[in-house]
C-alpha cells in the first residue's frame, strides 16, 4: 500500500547521493570489489588490445603474402664448408623449372652504411628484382620501382622505404637525390608509401637496390639469399605448390634443409599457435577476476541490505517507493563496477603498451570491442546487485522493524 501514497519522488541527484553514501559505508569491501573489477577489466582490455594488434598484424602479413604466394626463407647455414642455405642459383632454378610460378623475386639483405652530407648511419639494403614490390603489395608514394633492365645490369639506383626516406630527408629531399650506399653512389628513383601496420621485418626502414649490385661477379650464382618469393598461378593450390618447391630445394641441397617454406595458411596457423597461450592466460585472468568481483559485489550488496534493514524499513514506512529502493542499491553496484572498470581500462592500456614494447608486438584496441567489454562489466555489476536490491525493495517494513527491535 505504501507505493500508492501521494508523495514527492526522490530526485535522481538524491538517489545518486544516497548510493554514494552506501558505497562509502563499507570502505574495505568496496575497495576489494573495485580492485577485483579493475583487475578483471585490465586483463580484458589487455587481451583485446594485444589480440586486436596481433590480428591487424596478421591480416597485414597475409595481405603481403597473398593467397597465392609462397615464401621460402633461410633458417640456418650449412656451415663454413658447405653452401649457403639459399642461393641465387636456387631462385634461378625455381624460376625455370616450376611451370606454375608466374612471378618470382629473390631477396638478399646486406647491412650497409649510408653517407649523407651531414650524417652517416647503417641501414638494411635489400637486393631484389622489380617483381618484389608487387609480390609484397608495396605501393609507391613517389617515383617507381627499378626496371628489369636496371635490375639485370645492376645499375646504381635505389628505392627507399618510408622510414628510410624520413631519415634521409633530414639533410635534403630524398626523391631524386644521390646517396652513398656502402661504396656506391645511388640515385633514389622511388619512395614507398607507409605500410598500414609496422611489420616485423622493418620493410619501411629499408633501402632496395637491384640484386645484381649486391653480388660479387665471380660468385654471383652461389651467393646467399635470405628469401625467395614465388607467386603461383591462380588455378594452383599454394599448399601443393609449397610442397613441390620444398622437394625441389631439398634435392638441390642433397637432403640438407636449412630453409622453411610457408604460405598464408601456414602463417595463420603459426600465429594462432604463438598467441594462443597468452590469449588463454589473459582470458582466464579476466574471467576469474571479474567473477571474483561479481561475487564480492553480490556479497557486499547482500550484507548491506541485511545491516540496513531498519533504514530501509523506515524509508518504506514514510513513503519511499520500491522502485527508488531498488534503483539506489543497483546504483551502488554500478558505481563500484564502473569505478573498477575505469581504473582497469587505464591499467589495461598501459599493460598492453608495455607488453607491446617488451615483446615487439603491435597492439590495437577496436572501439566496438572496447564498448562491448565495458557494457558487459557494467551489466555484471547490475546482475550481481539485482537480487539483493530486489530483496531490499520488497522488504516488509513492519516485520523488519519488529525483528530489529
Amino acid at each position: 500500500m505504501a507505493d500508492s501514497r501521494d508523495h514527492a519522488r526522490i530526485a535522481p541527484r538524491d538517489l545518486l547521493r544516497a548510493a554514494l553514501s552506501g558505497v562509502r559505508l563499507y570502505r574495505l569491501r568496496s575497495t576489494l570489489t573495485i580492485v577485483s573489477f579493475a583487475a578483471g577489466t585490465a586483463a580484458a582490455v589487455a587481451l583485446l588490445a594485444i589480440t586486436g594488434g596481433a590480428r591487424a598484424e596478421l591480416l597485414a602479413r597475409l595481405a603481403e603474402l597473398g593467397a597465392q604466394l609462397v615464401r621460402v626463407h633461410a633458417v640456418g647455414e650449412a656451415g663454413r664448408a658447405g653452401p649457403p642455405a639459399l642461393t641465387l642459383a636456387d631462385a634461378t632454378t625455381l624460376a625455370v623449372s616450376l611451370p606454375f610460378a608466374s612471378k618470382l623475386a629473390p631477396v638478399r639483405v646486406v647491412p650497409a652504411s649510408v653517407l649523407l652530407p651531414n650524417d652517416q648511419f647503417t641501414v638494411e639494403v635489400v637486393g631484389t628484382e622489380p617483381d618484389y614490390f608487387a609480390l609484397r603489395g608495396l605501393s609507391f608514394a613517389r617515383g617507381r620501382a627499378f626496371s628489369a633492365r636496371e635490375s639485370a645490369s645492376g645499375e646504381a639506383v635505389c628505392v627507399a622505404g618510408s622510414g628510410a626516406a624520413r631519415r634521409l630527408s633530414r639533410s635534403e629531399p630524398v626523391y631524386g637525390a644521390l646517396v652513398k650506399v656502402g661504396s656506391r653512389w645511388c640515385r633514389v628513383i622511388g619512395v614507398l608509401a607507409p605500410t598500414a601496420v609496422t611489420t616485423s621485418d622493418g620493410t619501411d626502414r629499408r633501402l632496395y637496390v637491384p640484386i645484381r649490385s649486391t653480388l660479387r661477379h665471380d660468385l654471383s650464382e652461389r651467393q646467399s639469399l635470405g628469401e625467395i618469393f614465388v607467386r603461383v598461378a591462380d588455378d594452383v593450390d599454394p599448399e601443393r605448390a609449397a610442397r613441390v618447391v620444398r622437394r625441389a630445394l631439398v634435392r638441390r641441397h642433397d637432403g640438407v634443409e636449412h630453409f622453411a617454406v610457408e604460405t598464408a595458411q601456414a602463417v595463420l596457423a603459426q600465429s594462432r599457435g604463438a598467441r594462443g597461450l597468452l590469449d588463454t592466460l589473459l582470458a582466464v585472468v579476466a574471467v576469474a577476476a571479474l567473477g571474483l568481483g561479481g561475487v564480492t559485489l553480490a556479497s557486499q550488496s547482500w550484507q548491506s541490505v541485511s545491516l540496513r534493514r531498519s533504514e530501509i524499513a523506515i524509508r518504506r514506512a514514510i513513503g519511499a517507493r520500491r522502485s527508488e529502493i531498488l534503483t539506489q542499491f543497483l546504483l551502488e553496484g554500478v558505481m563500484l563496477a564502473a569505478l573498477g572498470a575505469g581504473i582497469g581500462i587505464g591499467l589495461g592500456v598501459l599493460g598492453a603498451a608495455l607488453a607491446s614494447r617488451l615483446g615487439g608486438w603491435p597492439w590495437l584496441l577496436p572501439a566496438e570491442q572496447f564498448g562491448a567489454a565495458l557494457f558487459a562489466i557494467v551489466l555484471l555489476g547490475v546482475a550481481a546487485t539485482l537480487y539483493p536490491a530486489y530483496r531490499a525493495a520488497t522488504l516488509d517494513p513492519v516485520a523488519a522493524l519488529r525483528q530489529d527491535a
